[in-house]
């Protein structure tokens, strides 16, 4: 007997009982994103490698145990580059950076701004799964490309929480934080490493490379020895600009203004390169966990990263099996969209034929029909229909057969009624109005 085959560690399969999760989160974030006045984006699922370490930065966690599936580009094609980094392509690990690539080539820049995108689709990371991180995992999101105003940073928050409300998910917690820009960051840098060499010896081996690389990457790290010294370190809004101060100052006034709740979280930074001022994290209120469901910020600095010019730009993303295990843990109800409804029963081999030809007219006529193979028993295919959630039955056997009729049964009543063939359709179109 053959080895039996498993799916890779990591990775899951949705199976057709969990897809209603799937599409009915779908269908709520392309309404929210509709009426955002979002457009939807796609970008190629593997990148140049370059395209990420720049962005993102050698020594995060995304470049340094997230990035997955590394292929020489001489694989795929020719290329004449003589940068090691862009003959290397990666799936992959997020959008933000990709989506920035795409508006930058495709000179986004010339349409009206802000522009606005949104997504919903697979990233990969490489790093060892954990209960609930898969290496395959989908995330959706928004990112506004164009815009500096503090009441575009209010809108994307407010989005947020609108698309998690839509869903179901209401007792959320929101930390905020502004992490300054690159006049902030020097001062920033300085009070950070003079704080933190005191603790190198107690700092986890990660941290002890961030203090090197990027002592503000040190905030990040969920190590609980790392977040006893970092509740001590200096915070990062002492240290902003009075730009940045006036930016932040006026996010938060707007969000008061709307009445919505944060927790100003001054160790809040996010972890990439490519942030800058405000950021932010949403969180169950109710879970000891601290996992998060949504987070995002500003990313002023991206575009000229990439070889574009400055532009400013914020956005989120939420992971999508993270909130579908949300919705199962909270039993919140998720409305299925029903694909069918009609459904047809057949009784006997003559009566399967005549059945056939009656869906091939019902579906000519635009109408939603189906029916149920697999089984004979009258008894097992209602309960099919049931299943199913078909709003009507309609039953072939022999009698009905002879006389050119099909019994009408709306599943939700009961009620029955015997039907000539040659006026279902009218029959049924003035039923399902």
């Amino acid at each position: 007997m053959a080895r039996l085959l498993q799916n890779p560690r990591g990775t899951k399969d949705i199976l057709p009982d969990e897809q209603k999760y799937w599409q009915y989160i779908f269908d709520i974030v392309k309404t929210q994103m509709g009426i955002f006045g979002a457009g939807r984006i796609e970008t190629p699922i593997f990148e140049f490698a370059e395209t990420y370490v720049r962005s993102i930065g050698k020594g995060t966690d995304i470049i340094d145990k997230e990035m997955f599936g590394v292929r020489r580009i001489s694989n795929f094609e020719s290329d004449n580059s003589n940068e090691e980094d862009s003959r290397i392509m990666v799936l992959r690990p997020e959008y933000t950076a990709g989506i920035m690539r795409s508006y930058i080539q495709n000179g986004m820049d010339n349409l009206p701004q802000p522009v606005k995108l949104w997504y919903f689709g697979p990233a990969f990371r490489y790093e060892r799964p954990q209960a609930g991180r898969y290496r395959i995992h989908n995330q959706f999101g928004v990112e506004v490309i164009g815009d500096s105003d503090s009441l575009t940073d209010v809108a994307v928050i407010f989005l947020a929480i609108e698309t998690l409300n839509k869903i179901g998910i209401k007792n959320i917690k929101i930390d905020i934080n502004s992490i300054g820009c690159p006049i902030c960051r020097p001062k920033m840098r300085k009070k950070q490493i003079e704080y933190f060499q005191n603790f190198l010896p107690d700092l986890c081996p990660d941290c002890n490379r961030r203090y090197v690389e990027n002592p503000l990457r040190i905030f990040d790290c969920k190590e609980t020895k790392c977040q006893r010294i970092i509740s001590g370190a200096p915070p990062i809004i002492d240290m902003l600009c009075d730009n940045c101060k006036a930016h932040f100052k006026e996010v938060l006034e707007n969000l008061d203004s709307l009445q919505v709740n944060y927790n100003l979280n001054p160790r809040l930074v996010r972890g990439l390169d490519y942030y800058t001022r405000t950021v932010f994290e949403f969180y169950l209120n109710d879970d000891d966990r601290n996992l998060a469901l949504l987070g995002g910020g500003r990313y002023d600095a991206l575009a000229p990263i990439l070889g574009g010019k400055e532009t400013p730009a914020i956005g989120w993303s939420a992971g999508v099996e993270r909130i579908v295990s949300v919705l199962k843990e909270k039993e919140i109800p998720v409305l299925e969209e029903q694909m069918t409804d009609i459904c047809l029963i057949q009784i006997g081999a003559k009566a399967k034929k005549v059945a056939f030809v009656l869906m091939k007219q019902l579906v000519a006529e635009n109408l939603r029909v189906t029916n149920i193979l697999g089984k004979e028993s009258l008894k097992a295919q209602l309960r099919a229909v049931g299943k199913m959630g078909a709003r009507i039955a309609l039953i072939v056997g022999q009698r009905e057969t002879m006389d050119k009729t099909a019994i009408f049964k709306d599943m939700d009543t009961g009620f029955q009624e015997t039907v000539d063939q040659n006026k279902l359709i009218e029959f049924l179109k003035k039923k399902l109005k």
